[in-house]
């Protein structure tokens, strides 16, 4: 949690304070700008406060702003639901600036610096666009714009559904597409926040579907593998029932050994498996694959989905790290199987499961498949 001990050192004002919270009032979907004309600015439900949210789930007064001779800060005031900076919450007063995320309940807000519209085109468009991206998140999260798709895998000789991995689509204007929806969130410095909602809702999803097998659930390379993360993880294993569980971290969310030793002991504590993404498309750190082995290897597509082809080049490499796999005792999962071709190379080399078009692309659950658990 972010916190500061030492109790700051306050300044109040009546004049305008050169700030402003912006974002999508609850009942406004687009973007408005609200001064902060004064410290202390106490931001709650109550009418009276000098920002009234009108959500069941914030507090009454939920919160203000203050300054320092040194540094505007943030402190709650003792919410139900919490106080959120850059989507982590707050214990005590700590310092915010120009474009951090200030989260209220489930109300966010952009704080940012006063400025006069400029003549400046780039300044104006800048202004735009990032409006744009407020409005279409908030749809996003807070208007529940958001469906999860599922992808099967297979396994075995004759490949039977044995998993899902859960996807996130949105039908908002412009988001579409899984990497724009991803990146937007990023630059809003949301993209924790929709990761967790996803993982949740995929879970929702799946049990309301009656399907059987493994759920494999993704994480953004941006979440740290610590304790926030895994209290989420624990929250989601209660909500799951006995719905396997399988998370998959990216090799860019991997700090060090340690780390990564420690929040696989953690998923083992949840019972929840543990799947490496997209291996082979990076740096393929062996180290990590040797000293913490998962659950799960998922050879990323670019390495699949010419297997087959006798002009593929890279055949004897995935062979190599295939076997390096399977010694360590990890299920090997084939990415990107499109073609018949595929599978079968996929097979020869030794692969556990598979995962691509040729066996379904991302849909929604509607019947209970003939399936086991992976």
């Amino acid at each position: 949690m972010t916190s500061q001990t030492a109790e700051p050192e306050l300044v109040g004002s009546e004049l305008g304070a050169g700030w402003c919270l912006t974002g999508c009032l609850p009942g406004h979907p687009s973007p408005t700008s609200t001064p902060v004309t004064k410290f202390p600015f106490v931001v709650g439900r109550d009418v009276a406060c000098d920002l009234s949210l009108s959500s069941r789930n914030v507090s009454k007064r939920h919160a203000e702003v203050l300054a320092t001779t040194g540094a505007t800060l943030i402190r709650d005031l003792g919410s139900t639901n919490g106080t959120f900076v850059n989507g982590r919450r707050i214990t005590d007063a700590v310092p915010i600036g120009d474009q951090d995320l200030v989260q209220f309940a489930d109300v966010e807000l952009r704080f940012c610096r006063l400025t006069h519209i400029a003549a400046d085109f780039t300044q104006v468009a800048d202004q735009l666009e990032q409006n744009w991206l407020i409005s279409r998140m908030h749809e996003v999260l807070n208007e529940q714009r958001l469906t999860m798709l599922f992808q099967p895998i297979l396994a075995g000789a004759q490949p039977t559904i044995v998993a899902y991995e859960a996807l996130a689509r949105t039908d908002v204007p412009g988001l579409e597409l899984p990497f724009r929806l991803f990146e937007a969130a990023t630059r809003m410095g949301l993209e924790e926040r929709l990761s967790r909602e996803c993982r949740q809702l995929a879970v929702r999803d799946f049990r309301q579907s009656g399907a059987s097998g493994a759920l494999f659930l993704n994480t953004h390379p941006h979440e740290e593998l610590g304790a926030e993360l895994i209290d989420s993880l624990s929250e989601l294993r209660a909500a799951a029932g006995e719905c396997p569980l399988v998370i998959e971290i990216h090799e860019e969310a991997v700090p060090d050994l340690s780390r990564l030793r420690s929040f696989r002991d953690s998923l083992r504590e949840l019972e929840i498996g543990l799947a490496y993404d997209d291996f082979g498309a990076g740096q393929s750190r062996l180290r990590e694959l040797a000293e913490a082995p998962p659950d799960y290897l998922k050879f990323d597509r670019s390495l699949v989905k010419d297997l087959g082809n006798p002009t593929a080049i890279h055949t004897e490499l995935v062979r190599t790290l295939h076997q390096h796999a399977v010694q360590l005792g990890i299920a090997t999962v084939a990415e990107g199987v499109e073609t018949a071709e595929t599978l079968q190379a996929c097979r020869d080399l030794g692969f556990t499961h598979f995962q691509g078009y040729l066996f379904g692309q991302p849909g929604r659950l509607t019947a209970t498949p003939s399936s086991s658990r992976a």
